[in-house]
């Protein structure tokens, strides 16, 4: 069973009580909001071994979210004021416990006593249903009433005058009401504390070291006598608890042309890379550009925003540029979408964003200071210059780079997920998993394979999805990968009643509906992949015995390779005008096996 069920009651208790409810925030963060960077100084180090912040303990009591993310804000500017991070449904969380003492702790979520669910190393471990919104845990000492959130105190709450540390939140979705948030790798909520010792926002107006005064961005990073122009920077993240699919990155920045960043006929890219850390390489996910009309704003200008040379007082202009990915997907009008790209589970990555060096280009990019504590397991940013180094500030920066997307995480079920396999009589030993579904010759009758005529035969599959299977307009989410499904198999039926229902769920009910077994065939079988956005699919596999076809714990990759070689037709799917398609948009014709279908 999983962990989460025992606070399913608790966890909506606790958002249902929530007195503070958060307010969306008026406007986007603004440079006059924002702190600057004097007496930074940047330090060099090879580009292909840049150096990272080594973990620490800070004295205090705290804890982290390995492989969650924060949100931010929207588009639009509007957003939750609170500290939030996102993490992924149908995963356990591990709220690692960075106390130094161990033994002395007590969990609490809306002053409610959770310690004794603790693990005994002292960390807390659970598990959320999609689209939920929660407090998070405070932590603290058995013999102390004091108890921090995550991240100890890098938050930054204000109404009116007022700054405290006392909310934040945690999330399974990047969305404010259905409008998308951003996802980054710093909490942009947080504070720092300025000379004066007061708390300030952690979010830098872009102004750095570069010879153009930016932070990252166009300009050169060493000395006067010894220029390095800069090409690009990065960031790299830490490994991610489920898959995350992007749709568009976003990066806050600043220019000195009033026509904006990027002038016509260049482009900026930026590199969605994953990194084998232990053979020291990087292999390219996807390839997302920003062109000359890819920008947002750069209407709001300083007059007097630089500060040395040729930069004195000069006017700088503040705005976005979007990156899209540049892999698209055509209708059969001819009208292109740009296809989201998917970052795999379980593997550090980063954003290389290149381009900066080019004639004409001038952005600089707006960055943030992580804590002592986030820096402890956020890299930090780096600046990549044409001579092959790269230059980090002595602080622990990151470029501001909003990431909008999200988890994709397909919980396809197999075992211990039912309470009715903890019963006496329940047939273990003939019991597949409920992945595994049985579908009668005539294909008339679908059971749970092995729990055939017992009352705990549920005839179905179940997915867990991050959000529901079907749009308020009635079209897919997420399809069966028919492209390695045989023909016989006809349809996929989905009832999605136990999604929303007890608090939501998470859990559709998947059906197979197949042709009747030809004659002189006694048994077939096939393996099939739910799929969701950037053709990221489920954790597990259905699979879908007919007639008298035995399967094996073992025997996955042989039914997919037999059902590969048994095709008579390739299942690949191809606009009206014949070009392929890596997956047809909603209200759009294709055509499959010779056979013309619309997706509803």
């Amino acid at each position: 069973m999983k962990k989460s069920l025992f606070l399913t009651l608790a966890l909506a208790c606790a958002m249902s009580g929530f007195a503070q409810t958060p307010k969306m925030d008026a406007s986007r963060i603004s440079w006059k909001q924002m702190s600057d960077m004097p007496n930074q100084v940047m330090e060099r180090a090879d580009a292909n071994k840049p150096s990272r912040p080594m973990r620490t303990y800070a004295n205090g009591v705290y804890y982290t979210i390995p492989g969650a993310l924060y949100t931010g804000w929207g588009p639009d500017g509007s957003g939750y004021i609170v500290s939030q991070a996102v993490v992924p449904p149908f995963v356990d969380v591990t709220f690692q416990n960075m106390k130094k003492d161990k033994t002395n702790n007590l969990w609490t979520l809306n002053t409610q006593d959770l310690t004794q669910y603790a693990e005994e190393n002292g960390d807390m471990v659970m598990n959320f249903n999609p689209k939920g919104y929660y407090y998070t845990f405070s932590l603290g000492s058995t013999n102390s009433t004091t108890s921090y959130q995550f991240n100890e105190d890098n938050y930054w709450v204000a109404t009116g005058s007022r700054e405290t540390n006392a909310i934040s939140l945690l999330s399974t979705v990047a969305d404010y009401f259905g409008d998308p948030l951003s996802l980054t790798a710093t909490d942009i909520h947080g504070h720092d504390v300025n000379s004066n010792g007061q708390p300030t926002r952690n979010t830098l107006s872009g102004w750095g070291f570069l010879s153009t005064d930016f932070l990252f961005g166009t300009g050169d990073a060493g000395d006067e006598g010894d220029p390095d122009m800069a090409f690009g920077f990065e960031q790299t993240y830490n490994p991610l608890l489920a898959p995350l699919y992007i749709d568009e990155i976003h990066v806050m920045g600043l220019t000195y042309n009033q026509s904006g960043p990027i002038p016509e006929g260049k482009s900026l890219k930026a590199y969605l890379l994953a990194i084998d850390e232990e053979a020291g390489t990087s292999e390219t996910i996807a390839t997302f550009e920003a062109l000359s009309g890819d920008t947002l704003d750069f209407k709001d200008s300083s007059p007097q925003w630089g500060n040395k040379g040729d930069n004195k007082n000069k006017t700088a202009y503040f705005g976005t540029v979007i990156f899209r990915n540049v892999e698209c997907v055509e209708d059969i009008f001819g009208n292109k979408s740009p296809l989201p790209a998917a970052i795999p589970a379980g593997t550090s990555w980063s954003i290389q964003i290149e381009g900066v060096n080019e004639e004409g280009v001038n952005l600089g990019v707006y960055g943030v200071i992580n804590s002592d504590i986030e820096a402890s397991y956020i890299p930090q940013g780096h600046v990549l210059t044409e001579k092959g180094y790269a230059y980090s500030y002595r602080s622990s920066i990151s470029p501001l780079i909003e990431i909008f997307g999200q988890y994709e995480m397909i919980d396809v079920t197999t075992k211990d997920f039912l309470s009715a396999e903890s019963q006496p009589d329940f047939p273990t030993d003939k019991f597949n998993g409920w992945n595994v579904i049985r579908v009668s010759a005539d294909g008339q009758d679908v059971s749970t394979d092995g729990l055939e005529g017992t009352d705990y035969n549920m005839g179905v599959a179940f997915v867990g999805t991050t959000i529901d299977w079907f749009d308020e307009n009635g079209s897919a989410n997420y399809d069966i990968n028919w492209e390695e499904a045989p023909e016989w198999l006809t349809e996929i039926l989905v009832d999605t009643t136990q999604y929303n229902r007890d608090a939501i769920t998470g859990y559709n009910m998947v059906l197979p509906v197949c042709a009747a077994l030809p004659e002189g065939v006694t048994g077939r079988q096939c393996v099939v992949d739910v799929i969701g956005y950037a053709d990221i699919p489920g954790n597990n596999k259905i699979v879908i015995l007919q007639g008298d076809a035995q399967f094996t714990p073992d025997g996955i990759e042989e039914i997919m390779a037999a059902n590969k070689e048994g095709r008579k037709s390739d299942n690949k799917i191809y606009g009206l005008d014949g070009k392929r398609l890596t997956r047809p948009v909603s209200g759009q014709l294709f055509i499959k096996n010779g056979k013309k279908f619309i997706r509803k």
